[in-house]
């Protein structure tokens, strides 16, 4: 690979496609203004121009998609990568060329996807992950090359780091073809559940309402509301009708969304990698090199928990936190006590197998008092106002009450030599396994109230694409006391 190789031409397309996606706003509100607006375009009048001068905005549209796509045709021609020396040259740039050379040992990973504009063509998408690079975005990028190229230069990358680490004598045995094992793959059964309680409908929400912001001068709001006024006379009944509908339609496309995103989810170890493939229209493979795995992770969501399941992931050095894998889920949904079985061999370091040691129940108020405090001012306002349909809110009350007291049962912690263990809750249940020489800081604190009854929180980091923390509160002040002298590095270390 020491000649120079361009991407597929398909790469325009992809380029002008990305121009387009970052100026659609402004290209939206370019297109109402002078475009639909009929009454606009009639009171422009210029002398000489004739009745023509109707047809300028159109022109001006197309001179924007020819440069954008002279501008990817530019791009592409001038995009080349090769090997050589032992490192991935890569030259590209619009108007300044721009060169950048990525040495063997620093490559982390290359991970593949392939869209549906990739596939009829054999084609895939390059993303090379780094070690220390930019968490902000990959070290480098290539949108459009042939999968063979591709898997030849993962299997040239890694054999040449191999090689260099047989000459400095850390390695006596390299196989030629590092030994595949499939870890996990999501059943049918398992992925329609994973879907069905993904509880992706606030995104999906969040995504119609911001939608409908970007285009309220197409989309007739006060028409809408004016015909809602009527809905509302006919009583609460037809609104609370017709919001189930639309939360009920919300949970569908969220279900369409999870399913099409993880649909064949399989986890592999390759070698010293973990390699994830997912996705039905587009296909994506994400490789975690183990090395680089800084914490894992276990999510009980409070809809998958009382049905034993639960979510793993892993915190992990040198991707970047844009990438469409920053949670490092490894394991969408299996049931928990199966956990320990799959990961154990692969992830050595850790033990999953542990007894957590709870937080005191003197401490068990301090969870949701001051939630049922919020949530009870909130009924107030709320009973002023809409009364007496307002009663409903002291399922506030309650809900915070039942909350805080699962807050309180999942709080705990655990260590087993090197290991830290911390289990708490939001609204999911989190247990987060560490290793003491991956984690980057420990923090205990202690406030008035608190000090009073003798407990502490405690908080701690491991370095990943979002730098995580993770904090378990009001555990006994000895218990935290122990943990912090535990991390503390003793005068031998």
């Amino acid at each position: 690979m020491s000649k120079p190789n361009r991407l597929h031409p398909i790469t325009i397309v992809f380029s002008v496609i990305k121009n387009v996606k970052e100026t659609i706003i402004p290209i939206v509100f370019y297109f109402i203004v002078f475009i639909v607006r009929d009454d606009l375009k009639n009171e422009i009048q210029i002398e000489g121009f004739g009745p023509w001068i109707k047809f300028i905005p159109y022109f001006i549209l197309i001179l924007v998609f020819f440069i954008m796509v002279v501008a990817g045709i530019i791009k592409w021609y001038r995009y080349t990568y090769r090997v050589e020396e032992m490192e991935l040259r890569i030259e590209h740039g619009l108007f300044v060329k721009k060169k950048r050379y990525i040495p063997f040992e620093r490559i982390q990973s290359l991970d593949f996807s392939e869209g549906i504009l990739h596939r009829p063509f054999g084609l895939v998408k390059v993303k090379v992950e780094t070690a220390g690079g930019n968490i902000e975005k990959s070290e480098a990028e290539m949108s459009a090359i042939k999968k063979e190229d591709a898997l030849a230069l993962r299997s040239l990358i890694t054999e040449s780091k191999n090689k260099e680490k047989e000459s400095e004598g850390f390695v006596e045995n390299i196989e030629a073809t590092p030994k595949e094992s499939i870890l996990y793959k999501i059943s049918p059964t398992q992925l329609l559940f994973f879907a069905s309680t993904s509880g992706r409908i606030g995104v999906v929400v969040l995504a119609i309402l911001g939608f409908g912001s970007q285009f309220d001068e197409l989309i007739p709001f006060d028409k809408i509301f004016k015909e809602m006024e009527h809905v509302a006379k006919a009583g609460y009944t037809i609104i609370a009708i017709l919001v189930a509908i639309g939360l009920f339609l919300a949970w569908l496309a969220s279900v369409l969304l999870a399913y099409l995103k993880y649909n064949d989810f399989t986890l592999e170890k390759v070698g010293d990698d973990l390699v994830i493939t997912r996705g039905l229209l587009e296909k994506r493979t994400t490789t975690i090199p183990i090395k680089r795995v800084q914490a894992v992770t276990i999510t009980e969501s409070l809809m998958r928990q009382p049905f034993g399941y639960a979510g793993v992931s892993v915190e992990y050095a040198g991707g970047s936190i844009l990438d469409e894998n920053t949670e490092g889920l490894i394991i969408p949904v299996v049931k928990k006590k199966k956990i320990a079985s799959l990961l154990q061999e692969t992830l050595s370091d850790y033990t999953f197998d542990i007894e957590f040691n709870r937080a005191p129940n003197r401490a068990k108020r301090r969870f949701f008092f001051i939630k049922m405090f919020a949530a009870a001012i909130l009924t107030a306002l709320l009973s002023i106002w809409l009364w007496p349909y307002s009663l409903i809110s002291i399922l506030l009350v309650v809900g915070a009450l039942i909350l805080g007291l699962l807050q309180f049962k999942s709080a705990g912690w655990n260590l087993t030599d090197n290991q830290l263990a911390l289990r708490y809750r939001g609204i999911d249940q989190i247990t987060t396994y560490m290793r003491k020489n991956r984690m980057q800081s420990l923090n205990m604190s202690v406030n008035w109230f608190q000090k009073r009854a003798d407990l502490a929180t405690i908080e701690t980091s491991v370095m990943s694409g979002g730098n995580a923390h993770f904090s378990v509160k009001h555990l006994e002040n000895e218990d935290v006391r122990k943990i912090y002298e535990w991390y503390r590095p003793t005068q031998k270390e």
